[in-house]
């Protein structure tokens, strides 16, 4: 098998991206690798402890960035070094996912042999046991429509059944789609091909971007049914729940519009529509909310920043 490179993206979790690297350590038996930690500017000074930690460890390198880039600008600072490394397969993962088995191996097993698989994901649970894996095409007016808060509270189950393709999770399943970002694999050539991961999105909906991008140019996403990982959940985004809210708001809202502008080609217009729907029912939400009233401008901005943002 070839060596690959795992990029682990860090935000004020110092605890749990040990843990994370200490589960590689200990399961990845059968593929050499290399694992790159990116500090996100966690202002925690974790990633000075982590620097610290892995100085003398060749297996580690640990990287940081002075500003907080998001999930996809994070990720690419890891990405960037691997390529200019020379590896060929490049894993990304959250800094709180823990390995069961030798995961890397027995996905790489399969990736290299399917010549149209472009990225691989392993059978995931949290840490109840609940198996939290899925594949969904990328999003589009219609999904977004199905999915909003109005009419999935009456449809539950026609959202799921919509938005999520249904497979036997115990069998390896080959799709058109994106599988959770949590933890995959991407070739290296199709990374360069496309120039990483869209920057324009800070977080949330980059499955649905890696979805477009695998539908464009014909490949196929791989979930290897015995490759077994844990994801604790919520864990990179420590917050209160109000906080955790206002935050889920501001980036689901904004980021699925530049998703649905730009690589569902929905119309102008359209995207114009639930923009100003989104801002009337945030300044709805900041009149009996201040820390909505003092993330409005931010929010109407961000709104006007992807409604210009075409991508190329």
């Amino acid at each position: 098998m070839k060596n690959i490179a795992v990029v682990i993206l860090n935000y004020n979790t110092f605890d749990d991206t040990v843990v994370c690297v200490d589960s590689i350590k200990k399961f990845t038996k059968q593929v050499a690798y290399k694992i790159y930690i990116v500090d996100n500017a966690s202002p925690d000074k974790s990633g000075e402890q982590l620097l610290a930690k892995y100085t003398s460890d060749s297996s580690v390198a640990v990287l940081r960035s002075d500003v907080n880039k998001g999930f996809s600008g994070g990720n690419n600072i890891g990405i960037r070094a691997a390529l200019n490394d020379g590896y060929e397969y490049i894993y990304l993962l959250n800094s709180d996912i823990i390995l069961e088995n030798d995961a890397f191996s027995l996905m790489q097993g399969r990736f290299e042999t399917s010549k149209d698989v472009a990225i691989v994901g392993p059978h995931i649970v949290n840490s109840i046991g609940e198996y939290v894996q899925f594949a969904r095409p990328g999003i589009t007016l219609a999904l977004y429509l199905v999915c909003r808060r109005t009419f999935a509270t009456f449809f539950p189950k026609l959202e799921k059944k919509l938005r999520f393709f249904s497979y036997n999770p115990e069998e390896n399943y080959v799709f058109d789609g994106m599988l959770n970002g949590c933890c995959f694999g991407m070739k290296a050539c199709f990374i360069r091909e496309h120039d990483c991961l869209d920057e324009n999105l800070f977080m949330y909906y980059e499955e649905d971007v890696l979805a477009y991008v695998l539908k464009r140019n014909c490949k196929k996403a791989l979930i290897v049914s015995n490759a077994k990982i844990i994801h604790n959940e919520g864990i990179a985004t420590k917050k209160s729940s109000k906080d955790r809210m206002l935050f889920t708001r501001f980036y689901r809202w904004t980021s699925v519009l530049y998703v649905l502008r730009n690589y569902a080609k929905v119309n102008f217009i359209i995207c114009k529509l639930i923009s100003t729907i989104n801002i009337m029912e945030w300044r709805l939400l900041a009149l009996r909310n201040r820390a909505y009233k003092e993330k409005l401008q931010d929010f109407v901005s961000e709104n006007k920043r992807v409604l210009r943002t075409i991508q190329r």
